[in-house]
């Protein structure tokens, strides 16, 4: 009898383990293949984004296309997710950074501005495509150069992006352009505060 009780409390054990593996996988799948949540941490992207709010991330938009001159997308500086193994160990590594109280540092949300085959200009602190002037109503200040030397052409599978916050924004005018492979996904809706809850598309 005592041995029956004994074996019962175990094999109980046993599912709840398993139970709790399944859950990861699954979580660790959807966080890596399908969606995310994500919070800003910057400045970088005012008055389109503030310091505080919460994202939810497309991750599945561009395994069926590509990020297009507007996007507003999450991406790793330097480093590359070569497929899906890639992605399962960030999703793993940021849940362990979580549990440690950390935070990524290559972590940015900015705006795709150029794609390739694009000729990106600055000039008079105004923003060139392809010799045309770029209509941008959701800045905030000037558009100053940093280091990049322009015009710059982006080649293929890589993007030029900026954060809406042009004074206050550490982007592709300073760390050059951005690997395709380097991005996590596609910033669709603000979840939080409530009254700014909406779609960023």
């Amino acid at each position: 009898m005592k041995k029956r009780k004994e074996k019962g409390i175990i094999r109980e054990v046993l599912e709840w383990c398993l139970c709790i593996c399944a859950a990861f996988v699954i979580v660790s799948f959807l966080n890596s293949e399908v969606y995310a949540l994500t919070e800003v941490q910057q400045c970088s992207m005012e008055n389109t984004l503030f310091e505080g709010e919460k994202l939810y991330v497309d991750k599945i938009a561009y395994h069926f296309s590509e990020p297009k001159a507007g996007d507003i997308i999450i991406f790793l500086q330097n480093e590359i997710n070569e497929g899906f193994y890639d992605r399962i160990l960030n999703v793993v590594e940021d849940m362990k950074m979580k549990f440690d109280g950390e935070k990524r540092r290559n972590r940015f949300v900015k705006r795709v501005i150029g794609v390739p085959g694009d000729k990106i200009n600055i000039k008079d602190e105004k923003v060139y495509i392809n010799n045309k002037l770029l209509n941008e109503t959701y800045i905030k200040g000037n558009t100053i150069k940093r280091t990049l030397e322009y015009p710059v052409i982006v080649p293929e599978g890589k993007l030029f992006v900026m954060g809406d916050n042009r004074e206050n924004s550490n982007d592709s005018r300073s760390f050059g352009l951005v690997d395709k492979k380097s991005v996590e996904g596609k910033v669709i809706y603000r979840l939080w505060p409530i009254n700014r809850l909406g779609s960023l598309e």
